[in-house]
């Protein structure tokens, strides 16, 4: 197989795994949010017992925590993939990256503020404009491995 055969796939696969973590990440805090878990573990980065197996107290902000760092590689390589080496989906994986980014220092306020409405409001809003980005990486991959799609 050679790289022009390579590149397309790897970029889908990378955006693919990207829009899957960030989903579960929503999902997670989104059920956080609603069952009032939000204040369970108020130290940011990590709960009180870092990086080890959470009490069941901790159990999802953990997870949600945990979760956001491995979705974040998975969109930071994407990026840095898609600068190198996928001309068409650069735009969108950069604004990805800059996105999360930001949504990390948004969660950070979210603890810090304890739950501050307007502050969560925003982290909300910005998962959602991180998702559309991610989907549009998404998509843009999936344009360049020449495949006739539904859409």
């Amino acid at each position: 197989m050679d790289h022009q055969q390579i590149t397309p796939r790897l970029t889908l696969w990378l955006s693919f795994a990207s829009l899957v973590l960030l989903y579960s990440v929503m999902l997670i805090g989104v059920y956080i949010s609603a069952s009032n878990f939000g204040l369970f573990c108020t130290e940011w980065p990590l709960c009180p017992n870092g990086f080890n197996l959470p009490p069941p107290k901790y159990l999802f902000e953990h997870y949600h925590r945990v979760l956001v760092v491995i979705t974040g590689i998975f969109i930071y390589t994407t990026s840095v993939y898609a600068i190198k080496n996928a001309r068409n989906t650069r735009k969108y994986a950069i604004a990805s990256s800059v996105i999360i980014s930001l949504q990390i220092l948004l969660g950070m306020l979210v603890v810090n503020t304890k739950l501050q409405p307007l502050i969560v409001a925003i982290h909300l809003s910005t998962g959602v404009l991180l998702f559309a980005m991610t989907l549009m990486t998404f998509l843009s991959a999936y344009k360049m491995t020449g495949k006739k799609s539904a859409i």
